[in-house]
């Protein structure tokens, strides 16, 4: 799914919540990103969206997560 990053970071709980979120139960450094259709906003943190894209759940246009071996 193609989703469309705001770039914006600020404090919030992350939304998808996932095995290294950062923001899970307490507030954290979060971004906003879209889904489409609809352009739904997802809030999400830095662990969580690197996981969403590693996966291939998420696709962002030019976007590249870097492997950490």
């Amino acid at each position: 799914m193609k989703v469309e990053s705001s770039g914006v970071v600020m404090i919030g709980t992350c939304e998808i919540k996932g095995e290294n979120c950062t923001a899970k139960g307490t507030p954290g450094a979060i971004t906003a990103v879209w889904r489409a259709p609809g352009r739904n906003q997802v809030n999400v943190c830095h662990n969580c969206l690197n996981e969403q894209i590693s996966k291939g759940i998420w696709e962002i246009a030019g976007a590249r997560i870097m492997s950490k071996t």
